[in-house]
C-alpha cells in the first residue's frame, strides 16, 4: 500500500474511534446533564404526516426520545427494532408508549422517507424531522451529539454518527430514565414500564 493510502486508511480509523467517544460521552452527559425527575424540554417539529408534533402536547402518556437517521447502517435500526420489542413485552401496557425518532439528518430525511422507515419497525412509531434552526435547540437541550462523517461512502451515502441515548420521559412530562443502543428489549421494557409511573 503507498503513503497516502496508509494514511486516509489511518485517518478513517481515527474518524471512527473519534466518533465512538463522541457517542459514549453524549450518553454520560445525557445521564448525568439530565437527572430522573427533570422537565423534559419542550419542541415542536414536523411529524412523518405532515403535521405538528409538540411534545407537551402528548402528556398523558409517555414517550421514548431517540436520535437517529433513516440510513443509518448498525445503531438505529437496532436500537428501534429493541424498543419494539420492549413494547411487545408489556403487552397492553406497552400499546400507549410513543417511541419517537429525531432525526440528525434533516437534509434526506423528509417526513415521507421518515414514515416508511419507522414503519418498518412498528406502525405507531413516530418520526420527526424540521429546519436545522428547529432542531438545533432540540439537539442541545437533550445533549445531542451528532456529526456528519464523509468518509463513511456507501450505497446510503454519507454517515451521520450521533449519540445512543434514549430518553423515556412520563406521562407528566418528566423525565425518568435514559436507555442506549445497546439494550435489550427487556432492559428497555424496564425502562419503560417506570416511565409510565
Amino acid at each position: 500500500a503507498s503513503n497516502a493510502e496508509l494514511m486516509f486508511a489511518n485517518r478513517k480509523t481515527w474518524v471512527a474511534v473519534i466518533s465512538l467517544v463522541l457517542v459514549c460521552a453524549g450518553l454520560v452527559l445525557a445521564r448525568f446533564l439530565m437527572p430522573a425527575g427533570a422537565v423534559a424540554a419542550d419542541f415542536t417539529l414536523t411529524d412523518q404526516d405532515g403535521h405538528p408534533y409538540t411534545l407537551s402536547a402528548q402528556h398523558g402518556h409517555p414517550v421514548a426520545l431517540f436520535f437517529g437517521y433513516a440510513r443509518c447502517p448498525d445503531v438505529c435500526p437496532t436500537t428501534l427494532s429493541a424498543l419494539a420489542g420492549a413494547k411487545r413485552k408489556l403487552g397492553p401496557a406497552g400499546a400507549g408508549f410513543d417511541v419517537v425518532l429525531v432525526t440528525v439528518d434533516p437534509a434526506r430525511d423528509n417526513p415521507a422517507v421518515l414514515k416508511r422507515y419507522v414503519r418498518l419497525f412498528d406502525s405507531s412509531f413516530v418520526g420527526l424531522t424540521g429546519t436545522e434552526a428547529q432542531l438545533d435547540p432540540v439537539y442541545a437541550a437533550y445533549h445531542v451529539y451528532h456529526q456528519v462523517d464523509p468518509g463513511k461512502g456507501s450505497a446510503n451515502g454519507y454517515g451521520v454518527a450521533h449519540s445512543s441515548a434514549v430518553q423515556f420521559i412520563s406521562p407528566g412530562g418528566r423525565l425518568r430514565g435514559v436507555g442506549d443502543w445497546s439494550d435489550s428489549p427487556a432492559e428497555l421494557a424496564v425502562l419503560m414500564k417506570q416511565a409510565q409511573s
